[in-house]
């Protein structure tokens, strides 16, 4: 039964005789089996630049969001100190906390970023 799965198939292995060239007991040809490996490298191949695109997009992401961060933490400092010219202690303080935290988050991107660039590697 499993054998004549195969033969309907349109693909035999080998098991049980060569099969012919001109594949007339529905196994087959040489050139056919070479032609599914071919389309089937083509998708492997497909995949692969596709999640090479996909990754390259989510490292510009990243990128961004780190330099976006950066401006934002200066804004924040910048701002801080007109707080302080205004006698608005806490307001200053806040805005400085707040630079701080983005430049955490912007280690954090940094790290996630070292890290896509490792397993790109593999």
């Amino acid at each position: 039964m499993e054998g004549e799965e195969i033969r309907q198939s349109g693909f035999e292995s080998g098991v049980g005789g060569e099969g012919s060239k001109d594949g007339a007991d529905g196994g087959a040809t040489a050139e056919e089996a070479a032609e599914v490996e071919a389309e089937a490298d083509a998708k492997a191949k497909s995949a692969e630049k596709t999640e090479e695109r996909r990754r390259e997009r989510l490292k510009r992401r990243i990128e961004h969001w780190i330099e976006h961060n950066r401006e934002h933490a200066e804004g924040f400092r910048r701002a801080a100190e007109e707080a302080e010219t205004l006698r608005l202690h806490e307001v200053s303080e806040v805005l400085r906390e707040a630079a701080k935290r983005l430049e955490e988050a912007s280690s954090l991107l940094e790290r996630a970023s070292s890290a896509l660039e490792a397993k790109h590697g593999d």
